[in-house]
């Protein structure tokens, strides 16, 4: 009869040559001989329940172990199901963490550990060298999901902190990317061997390799795995080589190295992977597996020394039986077969052979690191002895490093809080206090000679009010610089209330006050009746109360509506020139309500209209003769600077970040604003008030200064006046040549 059989792939060289060995000793199943059939299902489930259905179904012999698969996805629906027939299944290459759940495989053995417990050894080297961040990528099947489901796991409870976590199907290129922009340096990795080499494709083009980042893959894969032909990646061999140069594998000790002590087959490992090789031939590390060849041999092995002390005490029974009266519904048989397996111990040539209570295989495990091309065992933890959980580096090659040490597990950020400095603070402030210097001696000078003739027909009363929309504006520049450095929260977002009331309501008076004055000047020379105009300064007045009424009404409904809060705004990460490992974010405190971006728009419509008013005005009124009057000049010359400072501050304050340079950049804008604009007003004025040449007639002059007018309304009747005696004069210059044409005439006669 026939010991066991094998379900799943092709089966390992390894497992013919151990039956040949099991056979080849008598003191090994006495009396039977284990039979071995290869069974070709490549990995599909489907096919291996079918292949052990229909074997199971065979009458001629009768089975009482099954050997296989190989692959896990062959595995798990067999081991599923063999347990219904009373068999015992032992894997020898199912890595699969499913597989350990013995509610749904009750039966199950595996001598390939599980994936999950390379999470072991990965845990062990974040240890060894201090890593608090790791990221995670791997393909997207149960396999590799499981396991790292695992791994996040034991992560969370050493206090690790996994800044990603990625999975990706087919192409992992926008995983990769991800990762790399988490900044992550240290990344586990678990895929196939045909997605690896497109994750290291990926990551080469995204740059996340070298001296700075440490990758952790699967060591099961084939012999030079990246070197494999692939035209599903764009990279060329020598790419391959540079990207995966210094990887880390891990995987189990299948042919471990050293070991002088023979198996319990006294076989050494060296001299089992010597007759390995003459029974393959050439080419046998080319094999797929061939790294596991170990464990299929000792699988056989196994089941060979299962069966052999099953058999001994089935003998010791009561009721003596033996293996040869097995039937499926033998529950005795079963149960001795599980207990052996459970129990045993015995060195194998893939080392130590025992199983925990989950089925899986307690064995070694190796760190393998990528150096010239090649493999490199770097270190080992036995999860035999001890803790289990111990990196052993002694006695094996030193890990290389590229830049002579372990790299930092994560890019440092470090915050960079920004405020503004006393210093540049306090030269803001010198520089408000100037402007309001200034201001006030304009105003001074204003009161001073308001009776003076240029002074008095150039509207001081509306000129005062220019004057205070330029003070608030000066003072606006003192609350914009008081930040979080010198002032609590809620004492920030209260000067950032009132910067904004103070500089619109300060622009609106401003002017308002400069533009409600042209209007007047405006209206009067373009009057084509012979009706007087009453434009008294009241009437002004209440234009400039009206804008600054709609700003008070806007800036009311959006403080109730939506009132700014204090927001931390990053700004662009700066790396460290010193220390490229160093990222610096800036981060300022700014004032920001919700529909922010609406309220300045409708300042920005508000405040543009106004100024093309005001440019409107000065064009129509370009041609007024009284310089005293006519401020069109000044005008135009007031909003083209305001316009160009706009288009310049106004775009580079939405780029600049450094909160000092913005702070200078916003205080110079009004500050430039502000000065310019008084400046150009009140400073012709300076130099007019002793003109001893007056520009106008002298009975303008002499009207005004006889009748003390304080405002341009009698400049008007002046100006009827001028226009009067001109009329006059033309009258008599008609009939004087009148006259002389009758004299002319006369005399002709």
């Amino acid at each position: 009869m026939s010991g066991a059989w094998a379900a799943g792939e092709a089966f390992l060289p390894a497992s013919q040559l151990a039956a040949q060995d099991v056979n080849a000793n008598p003191d090994v199943l006495p009396g039977y001989q284990l039979v071995i059939e290869p069974l070709d299902t490549k990995c599909d489930g489907g096919m291996a329940t079918n292949v052990m259905f229909r074997g199971l179904y065979n009458t001629t012999t009768t089975k009482i172990m099954i050997i296989g698969g190989g692959c896990s996805l062959g595995t798990e629906p067999t081991a599923q199901a063999s347990h219904h027939w009373n068999l015992i299944q032992l894997s020898y290459g199912a890595s699969s963490p499913e597989l350990s759940n013995r509610d749904r495989y009750p039966r199950f053995f595996r001598m390939f550990p599980p994936e999950s417990l390379f999470n072991v050894v990965w845990l062990a080297v974040i240890k060894e060298f201090k890593w608090t961040k790791v990221a995670t990528l791997h393909q997207s099947v149960d396999l590799f999901s499981l396991a790292m489901s695992d791994f996040q796991e034991d992560t969370k409870a050493m206090g690790i902190e996994i800044l990603a976590a990625e999975s990706f199907v087919d192409d992992p290129g926008i995983q990769v990317e991800n990762i790399k922009n988490t900044g992550a340096r240290i990344i586990m990795g678990n895929f196939y061997a045909d997605m690896a080499r497109r994750v290291f494709c990926a990551a080469y083009h995204h740059q996340l390799y070298g001296a700075k980042y440490v990758w952790f893959v699967p060591g099961w894969f084939e012999v030079m795995w990246w070197r494999k032909p692939d035209d599903s990646i764009d990279c060329t061999v020598d790419q391959m080589d540079e990207v995966v140069a210094h990887t880390f594998q891990v995987n189990i000790i299948a042919l471990p190295t050293g070991r002088d002590k023979p198996s319990k087959m006294g076989v050494t490992t060296e001299a089992f992977t010597q007759r390995f090789h003459d029974f393959v031939g050439e080419g046998a590390e080319s094999l797929t597996g061939y790294k596991e060849c170990a464990l299929g041999y000792d699988s056989v092995w196994a089941i060979a020394f299962a069966l052999e002390e099953a058999e001994k005490q089935l003998q010791a029974l009561d009721h003596p039986r033996s293996l040869s009266d097995f039937t499926y519904t033998d529950n005795v048989t079963v149960d001795i077969l599980f207990r052996i397996l459970s129990d045993m111990q015995f060195e194998g040539v893939s080392g130590p052979v025992q199983f925990d209570d989950k089925g899986d295989r307690i064995c070694l495990l190796d760190l393998h690191q990528i150096r010239d091309h090649q493999s490199v065992l770097v270190g080992i933890v036995d999860t035999t002895t001890g803790t289990g959980r111990d990196l052993q580096l002694d006695g094996y090659q030193p890990i290389h490093w590229p830049d002579g040490a372990p790299p930092r597990d994560f890019i440092l950020v470090r915050k960079d809080r920004q405020t503004i400095k006393y210093p540049v603070f306090v030269t803001g402030v010198v520089f408000a206090m100037l402007g309001i210097v200034l201001a006030c001696c304009f105003l001074a000078f204003n009161i001073r000679f308001r009776t003076k003739r240029v002074i008095k027909m150039s509207s001081p009363n509306i000129n005062n009010l220019m004057l205070i929309g330029g003070m608030l504006a000066y003072v606006s520049i003192i609350f914009l610089g008081v930040d979080v450095n010198i002032a609590s929260t809620d004492t920030f977002v209260f000067t950032c209330n009132v910067k904004t009331w103070l500089l619109t309501i300060g622009f609106s008076m401003a002017f308002g006050a400069m533009f409600s004055k042209t209007w007047r000047v405006h209206k009067i020379f373009t009057n084509k009746t012979a009706m007087k105009l009453d434009l008294q300064d009241s009437r002004l007045f209440s234009l400039i109360a009206a804008l600054v009424v709609v700003d008070v009404i806007i800036l009311a409904i959006w403080t109730a509506t939506d009132p700014v809060k204090a927001t931390k705004m990053q700004g662009t990460k700066v790396v460290d020139p010193d220390d490229d490992d160093i990222v610096y974010i800036p981060i300022r405190m700014i004032c920001e309500s919700r529909n922010q971006t609406y309220w300045i728009g409708a300042f920005y419509v508000i405040d543009g209209l106004l100024l093309i008013f005001g440019a409107f005005l000065a064009w129509e009124t370009r041609k007024v003769s009284i310089p005293a009057l006519n401020d069109s000049k000044y005008i135009g010359i007031c909003v083209y600077n305001i316009l160009i400072l706009s288009f310049i501050g106004a775009p580079v304050s939405f780029i600049l970040e450094e909160q000092n340079a913005l702070y200078v950049l916003q205080a110079a804008l009004i500050w430039l604003a502000a000065t310019l604009t008084l400046c150009v007003v009140f400073i012709p004025k300076i130099r007019m008030r002793n003109d001893v040449n007056p520009t106008q007639s002298d009975m303008v002059s002499r009207v005004a200064q006889s009748e003390g007018s304080t405002n341009v309304v009698d400049t008007q009747n002046e100006v009827d006046m001028q226009r009067e005696l001109q009329r006059l004069r033309q009258e008599n210059i008609r009939l004087k040549n009148k006259i002389l044409l009758g004299q002319s005439s006369t005399t002709l006669d």
